[in-house]
C-alpha cells in the first residue's frame, strides 16, 4: 500500500507576521532592549520601541503595544518611561521595571547632559540653529509615523473612528487643555470600546 498524500507537501509556507516569543525576558534582556531603544530613540523613542519590541524581537503584539501606550499616556510621566517600567514590571516584576528604566535613561542622561553643555555655548551661532530646525521637523515626522501605524489596526472599527474624531476636534480644533479632554474622553472611549467587545 502507498501512503497517502500529505495534504501539506508542496503547500506554500504560511504568510503573516512571525509567532511572539517572550522566552527569556528577565532583568538582563530588558536592560539591553531599551538601552538600544535610548540609544536609538534621538528625536522620538516610540518608533525605535515598536520596532524593537513589536518587529525584531517579537515581544509585543500591534494590540498589546497600543493598550500599555494608552495607559502611559493618562499617567504623569514621559510615556517612553512609564512604557518601561509597565512592560519591565510585567515581565520580571520590579528587577525588570528597574532594568528597563536604567536601561533606557543611563546612557541618553549621559549624552544629553554633554550635548547640552556644548549647545549652551554655540546656541547662537546660525549654523547651529540651521541643523536643529531639520531635526525638530524630522521628529514631528517620527510622531506622526507612530500615530499612522497605531490607526492602522483599527481604522475599520467605527468607535475607534468616533473617539479619534472627537479627540481631534477637541485638541486640535477647539484648543482644549488636554488636562479637561482625558477625563470626558477616557470614559466615553473606555465605554465605547468595552460595547465593542461584547458585541463581539
Amino acid at each position: 500500500m502507498t501512503a497517502a498524500p500529505d495534504p501539506q507537501a508542496g503547500a506554500p509556507p504560511p504568510t503573516g507576521p512571525a509567532p511572539l516569543d517572550r522566552r527569556g525576558i528577565a532583568a538582563p534582556a530588558l536592560f539591553r532592549c531599551f538601552g538600544v531603544i535610548g540609544l536609538l530613540g534621538f528625536g522620538g523613542v516610540l518608533p525605535v520601541a515598536m520596532h524593537e519590541l513589536m518587529e525584531r524581537r517579537r515581544w509585543l503584539s500591534a494590540p498589546e503595544f497600543t493598550e500599555i501606550l494608552s495607559l502611559c499616556q493618562v499617567l504623569p510621566g514621559p510615556n517612553i518611561v512609564n512604557f518601561s517600567v509597565i512592560f519591565g514590571m510585567r515581565c520580571a516584576g520590579m528587577a525588570g521595571a528597574l532594568a528597563a528604566v536604567t536601561g533606557l535613561m543611563g546612557a541618553p542622561v549621559v549624552i544629553v547632559l554633554a550635548l547640552g553643555a556644548l549647545y549652551a555655548g554655540f546656541a547662537e551661532l546660525p549654523v547651529v540653529q540651521d541643523v536643529v530646525r531639520p531635526v525638530a521637523a524630522a521628529a514631528a515626522g517620527l510622531v506622526c509615523a507612530v500615530a499612522a501605524r497605531l490607526f492602522f489596526p483599527v481604522r475599520r472599527q467605527w468607535r475607534a473612528l468616533v473617539i479619534i474624531a472627537v479627540v481631534v476636534l477637541a485638541v486640535a480644533v477647539l484648543r482644549l487643555p488636554l488636562i479637561w479632554v482625558l477625563p470626558v474622553l477616557a470614559p466615553l472611549g473606555i465605554a465605547l470600546m468595552a460595547g465593542a467587545g461584547h458585541a463581539g
